[in-house]
Protein backbone atom coordinates (compact mmCIF):
# COMPACT_ATOMS: atom_id res chain seq x y z
CA UNK A 1 0.00 0.00 0.00
CA UNK A 2 1.19 3.09 -1.15
CA UNK A 3 1.90 5.80 2.35
CA UNK A 4 4.27 9.05 2.32
CA UNK A 5 6.99 6.82 2.92
CA UNK A 6 7.13 4.97 -0.23
CA UNK A 7 10.32 5.03 -1.64
CA UNK A 8 11.39 6.21 -5.73
CA UNK A 9 12.37 2.90 -7.66
CA UNK A 10 15.51 4.98 -8.51
CA UNK A 11 16.14 5.99 -5.00
CA UNK A 12 16.38 1.86 -4.07
CA UNK A 13 18.97 2.00 -6.67
CA UNK A 14 21.29 4.71 -6.04
CA UNK A 15 21.07 4.14 -2.17
CA UNK A 16 23.75 2.08 -2.52
CA UNK A 17 26.13 3.97 -4.38
CA UNK A 18 25.31 6.88 -2.09
CA UNK A 19 25.69 5.08 1.27
CA UNK A 20 29.31 3.71 -0.18
CA UNK A 21 30.61 7.47 -1.02
CA UNK A 22 29.33 8.59 2.54
CA UNK A 23 31.12 5.72 4.63
CA UNK A 24 34.26 6.20 2.30
CA UNK A 25 34.09 9.84 2.89
CA UNK A 26 34.14 9.25 6.39
CA UNK A 27 36.83 7.32 6.32
CA UNK A 28 37.88 4.13 8.26
CA UNK A 29 35.93 3.64 11.23
CA UNK A 30 32.44 4.34 9.46
CA UNK A 31 33.47 1.66 6.76
CA UNK A 32 34.35 -0.66 9.46
CA UNK A 33 31.25 -0.37 10.99
CA UNK A 34 29.87 -1.76 8.18
CA UNK A 35 31.39 -5.08 9.01
CA UNK A 36 31.19 -7.66 6.39
CA UNK A 37 29.06 -5.41 4.02
CA UNK A 38 32.78 -4.26 3.09
CA UNK A 39 34.67 -6.68 4.43
CA UNK A 40 33.20 -10.09 4.32
CA UNK A 41 34.07 -12.89 6.63
CA UNK A 42 36.87 -15.36 5.52
CA UNK A 43 35.83 -19.15 4.92
CA UNK A 44 37.36 -19.87 8.64
CA UNK A 45 35.48 -17.74 10.40
CA UNK A 46 32.46 -18.99 8.84
CA UNK A 47 33.42 -22.16 10.29
CA UNK A 48 33.05 -20.92 13.88
CA UNK A 49 30.27 -20.49 15.91
CA UNK A 50 28.98 -17.15 18.32
CA UNK A 51 31.59 -15.43 20.10
CA UNK A 52 34.65 -17.73 18.79
CA UNK A 53 33.65 -15.96 15.48
CA UNK A 54 33.01 -12.46 16.45
CA UNK A 55 36.51 -12.65 18.03
CA UNK A 56 38.00 -13.69 15.05
CA UNK A 57 36.59 -11.67 12.32
CA UNK A 58 37.05 -8.65 14.74
CA UNK A 59 41.09 -9.31 14.79
CA UNK A 60 40.94 -9.37 11.40
CA UNK A 61 38.88 -6.18 10.48
CA UNK A 62 40.64 -4.34 13.40
CA UNK A 63 44.28 -4.94 11.42
CA UNK A 64 43.29 -4.06 8.17
CA UNK A 65 43.73 -0.35 6.63
CA UNK A 66 41.01 1.66 4.88
CA UNK A 67 43.47 4.54 2.99
CA UNK A 68 42.19 7.75 3.49
CA UNK A 69 41.98 8.97 -0.23
CA UNK A 70 38.24 9.72 -0.83
CA UNK A 71 37.85 12.60 1.86
CA UNK A 72 40.75 14.22 -0.01
CA UNK A 73 39.91 13.96 -3.25
CA UNK A 74 36.64 15.44 -2.47
CA UNK A 75 37.17 18.58 -0.62
CA UNK A 76 40.40 18.97 -3.14
CA UNK A 77 38.04 19.06 -6.53
CA UNK A 78 35.68 21.21 -4.51
CA UNK A 79 38.45 23.68 -3.46
CA UNK A 80 39.18 23.64 -7.58
CA UNK A 81 35.61 24.47 -8.35
CA UNK A 82 35.45 27.43 -6.30
CA UNK A 83 38.58 28.74 -5.80
CA UNK A 84 37.16 32.02 -7.11
CA UNK A 85 34.04 32.44 -5.66
CA UNK A 86 31.00 32.46 -7.88
CA UNK A 87 29.62 36.06 -8.49
CA UNK A 88 26.05 36.44 -7.37
CA UNK A 89 24.12 39.35 -9.50
CA UNK A 90 20.37 39.48 -7.01
CA UNK A 91 17.56 42.37 -7.01
CA UNK A 92 18.00 44.69 -3.90
CA UNK A 93 14.92 43.13 -2.15
CA UNK A 94 17.15 40.06 -2.06
CA UNK A 95 20.57 41.37 -1.15
CA UNK A 96 19.89 40.27 2.22
CA UNK A 97 20.43 36.34 0.99
CA UNK A 98 24.63 37.26 0.65
CA UNK A 99 24.98 37.05 4.06
CA UNK A 100 21.77 34.88 5.22
CA UNK A 101 20.79 32.40 2.65
CA UNK A 102 19.77 29.37 5.06
CA UNK A 103 17.76 29.60 8.48
CA UNK A 104 20.88 28.39 10.10
CA UNK A 105 22.56 31.00 9.10
CA UNK A 106 25.13 30.47 5.72
CA UNK A 107 25.77 32.86 3.90
CA UNK A 108 25.71 32.11 -0.24
CA UNK A 109 28.96 31.40 -0.58
CA UNK A 110 28.96 28.83 2.16
CA UNK A 111 25.83 27.15 0.80
CA UNK A 112 27.28 27.32 -2.58
CA UNK A 113 30.34 25.08 -1.23
CA UNK A 114 27.72 22.56 0.14
CA UNK A 115 25.99 22.23 -2.75
CA UNK A 116 29.25 21.32 -4.35
CA UNK A 117 30.23 18.87 -1.39
CA UNK A 118 27.16 17.01 -2.19
CA UNK A 119 27.23 17.00 -5.62
CA UNK A 120 30.77 16.01 -5.70
CA UNK A 121 30.12 12.83 -2.97
CA UNK A 122 26.74 11.95 -4.01
CA UNK A 123 25.80 13.42 -7.47
CA UNK A 124 22.86 15.10 -5.81
CA UNK A 125 21.37 18.00 -3.93
CA UNK A 126 17.94 19.85 -3.54
CA UNK A 127 17.06 23.20 -3.03
CA UNK A 128 13.39 24.70 -1.73
CA UNK A 129 12.69 28.04 -1.86
CA UNK A 130 10.83 28.80 1.69
CA UNK A 131 9.18 31.87 3.58
CA UNK A 132 9.31 32.20 7.20
CA UNK A 133 7.43 35.49 7.99
CA UNK A 134 7.74 36.60 4.93
CA UNK A 135 11.56 36.63 4.76
CA UNK A 136 12.65 34.04 2.19
CA UNK A 137 15.41 31.20 2.68
CA UNK A 138 16.58 28.39 0.84
CA UNK A 139 16.74 24.88 3.01
CA UNK A 140 18.97 22.13 1.58
CA UNK A 141 18.14 18.80 1.25
CA UNK A 142 20.56 15.94 0.81
CA UNK A 143 20.08 12.96 -1.94
CA UNK A 144 19.47 10.38 1.40
CA UNK A 145 16.15 13.28 2.25
CA UNK A 146 14.70 13.08 -1.13
CA UNK A 147 12.49 10.17 -1.48
CA UNK A 148 9.91 10.21 -3.74
CA UNK A 149 9.21 12.52 -6.62
CA UNK A 150 7.51 12.56 -10.11
CA UNK A 151 7.41 14.99 -13.29
CA UNK A 152 5.28 15.93 -16.04
CA UNK A 153 6.84 17.14 -19.01
CA UNK A 154 10.25 17.12 -17.70
CA UNK A 155 8.74 19.42 -14.86
CA UNK A 156 8.68 18.06 -11.49
CA UNK A 157 5.46 18.56 -9.81
CA UNK A 158 5.33 16.25 -7.06
CA UNK A 159 8.49 15.76 -4.08
CA UNK A 160 8.84 14.06 -0.75
CA UNK A 161 11.56 15.05 1.55
CA UNK A 162 12.44 13.08 4.69
CA UNK A 163 12.78 16.19 7.48
CA UNK A 164 12.98 13.22 10.32
CA UNK A 165 15.20 14.17 13.13
CA UNK A 166 15.89 15.04 16.64
CA UNK A 167 14.02 18.00 18.18
CA UNK A 168 14.44 19.22 21.63
CA UNK A 169 12.36 19.79 24.11
CA UNK A 170 12.36 22.80 25.59
CA UNK A 171 10.44 21.94 28.80
CA UNK A 172 12.51 18.80 30.13
CA UNK A 173 15.57 19.73 27.60
CA UNK A 174 15.20 15.79 26.11
CA UNK A 175 15.80 14.63 23.08
CA UNK A 176 13.46 13.01 20.46
CA UNK A 177 13.05 11.76 17.46
CA UNK A 178 10.77 12.72 15.31
CA UNK A 179 9.90 11.15 12.17
CA UNK A 180 8.71 13.76 9.49
CA UNK A 181 8.33 14.10 5.96
CA UNK A 182 7.13 17.09 3.69
CA UNK A 183 5.29 16.80 0.89
CA UNK A 184 5.57 19.37 -2.18
CA UNK A 185 2.43 19.06 -4.70
CA UNK A 186 0.77 20.28 -7.34
CA UNK A 187 -2.67 20.47 -6.66
CA UNK A 188 -5.14 21.87 -8.91
CA UNK A 189 -2.63 24.05 -10.45
CA UNK A 190 -1.36 25.44 -7.45
CA UNK A 191 1.98 24.70 -5.18
CA UNK A 192 1.07 23.27 -1.66
CA UNK A 193 3.56 21.89 0.54
CA UNK A 194 2.31 19.84 3.68
CA UNK A 195 4.01 17.99 6.52
CA UNK A 196 3.03 14.67 8.05
CA UNK A 197 4.43 13.87 11.23
CA UNK A 198 4.17 10.03 11.65
CA UNK A 199 1.39 9.35 14.07
CA UNK A 200 0.28 12.77 14.07
CA UNK A 201 -1.14 13.31 10.37
CA UNK A 202 -0.75 16.14 8.51
CA UNK A 203 0.09 19.13 10.82
CA UNK A 204 0.48 21.54 7.94
CA UNK A 205 -0.65 22.54 4.52
CA UNK A 206 0.26 26.01 3.32
CA UNK A 207 -0.52 27.26 0.17
CA UNK A 208 2.65 29.74 -1.22
CA UNK A 209 1.12 32.95 -2.87
CA UNK A 210 2.88 36.00 -4.32
CA UNK A 211 2.70 39.26 -2.40
CA UNK A 212 -0.10 40.05 -5.04
CA UNK A 213 -2.03 37.06 -3.29
CA UNK A 214 -1.51 34.67 -6.80
CA UNK A 215 -1.12 30.80 -6.15
CA UNK A 216 2.12 29.57 -7.40
CA UNK A 217 1.18 27.52 -9.99
CA UNK A 218 5.12 25.82 -10.25
CA UNK A 219 6.88 23.77 -7.86
CA UNK A 220 10.04 25.87 -6.53
CA UNK A 221 12.01 22.38 -5.15
CA UNK A 222 15.31 22.52 -7.43
CA UNK A 223 17.37 19.09 -8.19
CA UNK A 224 20.75 19.97 -8.24
CA UNK A 225 22.63 16.59 -10.03
CA UNK A 226 26.32 16.27 -11.15
CA UNK A 227 24.86 16.37 -15.00
CA UNK A 228 21.58 18.62 -15.28
CA UNK A 229 19.09 19.74 -13.33
CA UNK A 230 16.28 16.86 -14.15
CA UNK A 231 14.34 15.06 -10.86
CA UNK A 232 16.37 11.65 -12.18
CA UNK A 233 19.64 11.16 -10.24
CA UNK A 234 22.77 11.81 -11.98
CA UNK A 235 25.95 9.34 -11.86
CA UNK A 236 28.45 9.57 -8.97
CA UNK A 237 31.42 10.88 -9.92
CA UNK A 238 33.87 9.67 -7.89
CA UNK A 239 32.22 6.25 -7.39
CA UNK A 240 34.96 4.25 -8.94
CA UNK A 241 37.38 6.02 -6.09
CA UNK A 242 35.67 4.34 -3.35
CA UNK A 243 35.41 1.00 -4.99
CA UNK A 244 39.05 1.24 -5.50
CA UNK A 245 39.46 2.33 -1.83
CA UNK A 246 36.96 -0.40 -0.57
CA UNK A 247 39.19 -2.96 -3.19
CA UNK A 248 42.49 -2.00 -1.33
CA UNK A 249 40.89 -2.73 1.91
CA UNK A 250 40.29 -5.82 1.60
CA UNK A 251 43.38 -6.57 0.38
CA UNK A 252 45.43 -5.29 3.03
CA UNK A 253 43.10 -6.85 5.21
CA UNK A 254 43.99 -10.26 3.87
CA UNK A 255 48.03 -9.39 3.96
CA UNK A 256 47.59 -7.85 7.16
CA UNK A 257 45.94 -11.43 8.47
CA UNK A 258 48.76 -13.45 7.08
CA UNK A 259 51.40 -11.78 8.28
CA UNK A 260 50.18 -12.12 11.55
CA UNK A 261 49.54 -15.99 10.93
CA UNK A 262 52.79 -15.89 9.36
CA UNK A 263 55.59 -13.31 10.46
CA UNK A 264 56.86 -14.82 13.87
CA UNK A 265 58.80 -18.03 13.77
CA UNK A 266 57.27 -21.52 15.54
CA UNK A 267 60.34 -23.35 17.31
CA UNK A 268 59.86 -27.53 16.51
CA UNK A 269 61.86 -30.14 18.02
CA UNK A 270 61.59 -33.62 17.13
CA UNK A 271 63.22 -37.21 18.13
CA UNK A 272 60.28 -38.29 20.77
CA UNK A 273 59.16 -41.53 20.02
CA UNK A 274 55.94 -40.78 21.73
CA UNK A 275 55.23 -36.50 22.31
CA UNK A 276 52.39 -36.83 24.14
CA UNK A 277 53.60 -38.69 26.63
CA UNK A 278 56.96 -36.47 26.71
CA UNK A 279 54.99 -33.88 27.48
CA UNK A 280 53.31 -35.27 30.63
CA UNK A 281 56.96 -36.21 31.36
CA UNK A 282 57.71 -32.35 31.24
CA UNK A 283 60.36 -33.78 28.76
CA UNK A 284 59.68 -30.53 26.08
CA UNK A 285 61.58 -27.46 25.80
CA UNK A 286 60.00 -25.05 28.38
CA UNK A 287 61.56 -21.80 27.15
CA UNK A 288 63.21 -19.73 24.70
CA UNK A 289 66.51 -18.06 24.95
CA UNK A 290 70.35 -18.53 26.56
CA UNK A 291 68.05 -18.98 30.21
CA UNK A 292 66.47 -21.56 28.80
CA UNK A 293 68.25 -25.08 28.61
CA UNK A 294 66.92 -27.76 26.42
CA UNK A 295 68.11 -31.46 26.79
CA UNK A 296 66.88 -33.50 23.83
CA UNK A 297 66.85 -37.57 23.28
CA UNK A 298 70.25 -38.28 21.10
CA UNK A 299 69.46 -37.72 17.33
CA UNK A 300 67.01 -35.33 17.93
CA UNK A 301 66.98 -31.93 15.80
CA UNK A 302 65.40 -28.54 16.47
CA UNK A 303 64.46 -25.35 14.34
CA UNK A 304 61.96 -22.67 13.02
CA UNK A 305 59.05 -22.70 11.22
CA UNK A 306 58.78 -19.64 9.18
CA UNK A 307 57.11 -18.14 6.39
CA UNK A 308 59.10 -17.62 2.75
CA UNK A 309 56.85 -17.98 0.08
CA UNK A 310 55.64 -15.28 -2.47
CA UNK A 311 52.15 -14.79 -1.46
CA UNK A 312 52.76 -11.97 0.54
CA UNK A 313 54.69 -10.07 -1.84
CA UNK A 314 52.24 -10.86 -4.36
CA UNK A 315 49.41 -9.57 -2.40
CA UNK A 316 51.63 -6.06 -1.85
CA UNK A 317 51.76 -5.49 -5.48
CA UNK A 318 48.14 -6.34 -6.11
CA UNK A 319 47.62 -3.32 -2.96
CA UNK A 320 50.16 -0.96 -4.57
CA UNK A 321 48.55 -1.63 -7.66
CA UNK A 322 45.03 -0.82 -6.73
CA UNK A 323 46.34 2.51 -4.99
CA UNK A 324 48.22 3.74 -7.79
CA UNK A 325 44.87 3.22 -9.90
CA UNK A 326 42.92 5.59 -7.40
CA UNK A 327 45.76 8.13 -7.78
CA UNK A 328 45.49 8.08 -11.23
CA UNK A 329 41.28 8.05 -11.00
CA UNK A 330 41.87 11.26 -8.45
CA UNK A 331 44.28 13.23 -10.29
CA UNK A 332 41.99 12.95 -13.65
CA UNK A 333 39.54 14.90 -11.64
CA UNK A 334 41.77 18.07 -9.87
CA UNK A 335 45.24 17.28 -11.11
CA UNK A 336 46.67 21.10 -11.64
CA UNK A 337 49.49 19.95 -14.09
CA UNK A 338 53.56 20.69 -13.97
CA UNK A 339 54.67 24.18 -13.63
CA UNK A 340 56.91 23.89 -16.11
CA UNK A 341 54.34 23.17 -19.13
CA UNK A 342 53.60 25.81 -21.36
CA UNK A 343 50.38 28.13 -20.60
CA UNK A 344 48.68 26.71 -24.05
CA UNK A 345 50.08 23.06 -23.26
CA UNK A 346 48.53 23.52 -19.56
CA UNK A 347 44.68 24.32 -20.86
CA UNK A 348 44.90 21.57 -23.62
CA UNK A 349 45.74 18.97 -21.05
CA UNK A 350 43.14 20.48 -18.36
CA UNK A 351 40.82 20.49 -20.76
CA UNK A 352 40.56 16.93 -20.83
CA UNK A 353 41.13 16.37 -16.74
CA UNK A 354 38.93 19.42 -15.65
CA UNK A 355 35.38 18.50 -18.20
CA UNK A 356 33.93 16.79 -14.65
CA UNK A 357 34.65 19.99 -12.82
CA UNK A 358 33.48 22.49 -15.41
CA UNK A 359 29.98 20.41 -15.61
CA UNK A 360 29.68 20.16 -12.06
CA UNK A 361 30.42 23.85 -11.18
CA UNK A 362 27.99 25.13 -14.00
CA UNK A 363 25.32 22.69 -12.78
CA UNK A 364 25.54 23.53 -9.03
CA UNK A 365 25.99 27.19 -10.25
CA UNK A 366 22.54 26.73 -12.74
CA UNK A 367 20.80 25.17 -9.79
CA UNK A 368 21.49 27.85 -6.76
CA UNK A 369 20.72 30.04 -9.91
CA UNK A 370 16.99 28.72 -10.27
CA UNK A 371 16.25 28.41 -6.85
CA UNK A 372 16.91 32.27 -6.18
CA UNK A 373 15.21 33.03 -9.39
CA UNK A 374 11.92 30.82 -7.61
CA UNK A 375 11.95 33.32 -4.56
CA UNK A 376 12.43 36.30 -6.65
CA UNK A 377 8.95 35.33 -8.92
CA UNK A 378 7.86 33.95 -5.21
CA UNK A 379 8.17 37.26 -3.66
CA UNK A 380 7.33 39.61 -6.95
CA UNK A 381 11.24 40.34 -7.57
CA UNK A 382 12.62 40.00 -11.18
CA UNK A 383 13.63 36.65 -11.96
CA UNK A 384 16.03 38.25 -14.56
CA UNK A 385 18.23 40.24 -12.11
CA UNK A 386 19.30 37.08 -10.86
CA UNK A 387 22.64 35.71 -12.23
CA UNK A 388 24.90 33.05 -10.68
CA UNK A 389 28.28 33.14 -12.63
CA UNK A 390 30.09 30.41 -11.49
CA UNK A 391 34.52 30.18 -11.57
CA UNK A 392 35.40 27.90 -14.86
CA UNK A 393 39.04 29.18 -14.54
CA UNK A 394 40.29 25.74 -12.32
CA UNK A 395 44.25 26.67 -12.79
CA UNK A 396 46.45 29.23 -11.76
CA UNK A 397 46.85 31.39 -15.49
CA UNK A 398 49.01 34.65 -14.10
CA UNK A 399 51.61 35.58 -16.49
CA UNK A 400 55.17 36.20 -16.02
CA UNK A 401 57.10 39.36 -16.84
CA UNK A 402 58.04 37.96 -19.98
CA UNK A 403 54.65 36.90 -21.05
CA UNK A 404 53.03 39.54 -20.21
CA UNK A 405 55.60 41.78 -22.59
CA UNK A 406 54.91 39.47 -25.66
CA UNK A 407 51.17 40.25 -24.81
CA UNK A 408 51.97 43.51 -24.99
CA UNK A 409 53.73 43.32 -27.67
CA UNK A 410 51.74 41.33 -29.60
CA UNK A 411 49.22 43.89 -29.24
CA UNK A 412 51.30 46.77 -30.52
CA UNK A 413 52.14 44.20 -33.57
CA UNK A 414 48.89 43.65 -34.56
CA UNK A 415 48.67 40.19 -33.87
CA UNK A 416 46.00 40.21 -31.07
CA UNK A 417 43.33 43.11 -30.64
CA UNK A 418 42.97 44.88 -28.28
CA UNK A 419 40.64 44.02 -26.28
CA UNK A 420 42.15 40.56 -26.63
CA UNK A 421 45.10 41.84 -25.29
CA UNK A 422 43.31 43.81 -22.55
CA UNK A 423 41.55 40.27 -21.38
CA UNK A 424 44.59 37.92 -21.55
CA UNK A 425 46.56 40.73 -19.23
CA UNK A 426 43.30 40.66 -17.24
CA UNK A 427 43.12 36.59 -16.99
CA UNK A 428 46.77 36.74 -16.29
CA UNK A 429 46.77 39.23 -13.28
CA UNK A 430 48.08 42.26 -15.31
CA UNK A 431 45.15 44.15 -14.80
CA UNK A 432 42.09 43.89 -12.14
CA UNK A 433 38.78 42.65 -13.40
CA UNK A 434 36.84 45.12 -13.98
CA UNK A 435 39.72 47.14 -16.05
CA UNK A 436 37.76 48.89 -18.93
CA UNK A 437 39.40 48.21 -22.39
CA UNK A 438 37.93 51.15 -23.51
CA UNK A 439 38.86 53.48 -20.68
CA UNK A 440 42.69 52.46 -21.23
CA UNK A 441 42.53 52.69 -24.81
CA UNK A 442 41.93 56.18 -23.91
CA UNK A 443 43.83 57.03 -21.67
CA UNK A 444 46.53 55.86 -24.25
CA UNK A 445 45.47 58.38 -26.75
CA UNK A 446 44.96 61.17 -24.49
CA UNK A 447 47.61 63.99 -24.74
CA UNK A 448 48.50 63.37 -20.95
CA UNK A 449 51.24 60.21 -20.78
CA UNK A 450 49.54 57.60 -21.61
CA UNK A 451 51.76 55.12 -20.44
CA UNK A 452 52.16 56.39 -16.77
CA UNK A 453 47.75 55.38 -17.03
CA UNK A 454 48.54 52.00 -17.68
CA UNK A 455 50.85 51.63 -15.23
CA UNK A 456 48.67 52.78 -12.46
CA UNK A 457 46.11 49.87 -13.82
CA UNK A 458 49.07 47.29 -14.08
CA UNK A 459 50.97 48.07 -10.63
CA UNK A 460 52.68 44.67 -10.66
CA UNK A 461 54.58 45.68 -14.21
CA UNK A 462 56.75 48.39 -11.51
CA UNK A 463 57.14 45.03 -8.81
CA UNK A 464 58.18 42.77 -11.59
CA UNK A 465 60.03 44.61 -14.33
CA UNK A 466 57.28 44.36 -16.98
CA UNK A 467 57.10 46.88 -19.78
CA UNK A 468 54.66 49.49 -20.04
CA UNK A 469 55.36 50.29 -24.18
Amino acid sequence: MSTIKTRHPAYDSYAPYWRLMRDAFDGEDAIKRAGPAYLPMKSGHLALDGTEQERAYDAYRTRAEFPEIVAPTVRGAVGVILGKPAKFELPASMEHLRERATLDGQTLDVLHRRIALEVMTVGRYGLLPSLVDGVPYLAGYTAESIINWDATAGEADFVVLDESGWVRDRVSNSWNEVEKYRECVIDGGRFVSRVHTMGGGVVEDDEARTPRGRALDFLPFVFVGSLDLTPEPDDVPLYGLAKLAVRAYRLDADRTWALHMTSEPTPWVNGFNDAQQAAEDGLLPQGLGSAALWVLPEGAEAGYLEFSGPGLSAQAAAIDDTLDRAAQFGAQVIQQGSSAESGEALKLRAASQTATLTTISQTVAAGLERALRNIAIWTGANPDEVIVTPNLDFFDRKLSADEARAVWEGWQSGVYDWRSAVEKLKTGGWLSEDADPDEIEAALKSEDDGEDEMAALMPQQRAEGAPTN
